[in-house]
């Protein structure tokens, strides 16, 4: 029997903290050898590079990351090469699209994302993401030449397929976990009489936080009963009555949150996929979304999307959810069984490992 030859696993950052939960799960079936590229954008020797990409970034439209270039994403690769990362021996799984590395022939690779830069641009308007025209040619350079592209939602499967021109069977929807483990036992009933809303969520303005706060003054003007928890980020001054902000929190304090809680809303511009609205539905929460990506998809019948920036939608939809509370519930705790068995990274990682190696 011929020994596996491992995985190499090539990332930026820690991806809202999927990656270590992904190794982990990785490491169950396969010897992973991890590398996070991130430090490298402060690495003396690529300063030039890191000059380079400001250029070109500055060149583009404005608000372009300088580390979506090509400028920068071409030193990437040749800094992996050097290190011997990019080998025909050992498989390679490249998470998130943003290093826009392009393998050499002959390297058996997949790449794991939540969102890719056509996915992202969609958006419009402010929240767009940004690019160079060069970051895109080496992004749809290196989907093309992937062996697979996992990703966690159906969305983005069907830009790959539709803008990137991937063959569907080449893109396999997989998920991802949540960074909140579900609860155990039986689930507490709720009579929601009004509902107390959560947000959660790290970037505030691209969140919808400023449309929640707009839509909430509403309801709590009209029942002061009505409760509203922030988590991750809020606005800059203080909070109106009737509102928390908890800030950033530990994951391990997160499970205590969501009891507390009877509802998710989390009125984005964008999202990649949408994991708060997952760890909200494994515990039977119901969840007023907007109908960006894969969050439509995500809440199913178990709660209200609405469009972005429309604070009477957005008004209407928490009604919704006040009025039809019991329906919505019994809804979000059906979603969540589902969830349940697809959205966790065991899951994933067999589907990665059975694929890739």
């Amino acid at each position: 029997m011929t020994e596996s030859p491992g995985l190499t696993m090539l990332h930026v950052g820690a991806f809202s903290g999927s990656v270590p939960a992904l190794r982990r799960a990785l490491a169950a079936h396969t010897a992973v050898d991890a590398h996070d590229l991130m430090p490298l954008a402060q690495a003396p020797r690529l300063v030039g590079a890191r000059l380079r990409a400001v250029r070109e970034a500055r060149l583009s439209a404005p608000g372009t990351p300088w580390t979506k270039t090509a400028a920068w994403t071409e030193a990437l690769d040749r800094h992996v090469r050097g290190r011997g990362l990019l080998g025909p021996d050992r498989p390679v799984l490249i998470v998130q699209t943003l290093p826009a590395l392009v393998p050499p022939a002959g390297v058996r690779y997949g790449v794991y994302t939540d969102r890719v830069g056509l996915e992202g641009a969609a958006v419009g308007g402010v929240h767009r993401s940004r690019y160079t025209d060069g970051w895109l040619a080496r992004e749809r350079r290196l989907l093309l030449g992937a062996h697979r592209v996992f990703v966690m939602g159906p969305s983005t499967a069907d830009v790959l397929v539709t803008e990137y021109g991937l063959a569907a069977d080449r893109v396999h929807v997989v998920g991802a976990g949540p960074n909140v483990d579900p609860p155990t036992g039986e689930r507490a009933e709720r009579s929601a009489d009004p509902p107390r809303l959560l947000f959660v969520g790290t970037q505030w303005e691209l969140k919808g936080g400023p449309i929640l706060l707009e839509a909430f003054a509403r309801l709590h003007a009209r029942d002061p009963r009505y409760r509203l928890t922030l988590v991750g980020s809020g606005p800059a001054g203080p909070v109106p009555e009737g509102v928390t902000a908890l800030g950033r929190i530990p994951h391990a304090e997160m499970g205590a949150v969501y009891e507390a809680a009877d509802a998710v809303v989390i009125p984005t511009h964008m999202e990649a996929f949408g994991i708060a609205l997952v760890e909200g539905l494994m515990r039977g929460l119901p969840c007023v979304a907007s109908v960006v990506g894969n969050q439509p998809w995500i809440i199913g019948d178990a709660g209200v999307a609405v469009r972005p920036g429309d604070v009477d939608g957005l008004v209407d939809a928490i009604d919704r959810l006040a009025v039809g509370y019991a329906e919505f519930r019994k809804s979000a705790i059906a979603r969540g069984d589902e969830l349940r068995s697809t959205m966790a990274w065991p899951a994933v990682a067999e589907h990665i490992v059975a694929d890739l190696t």
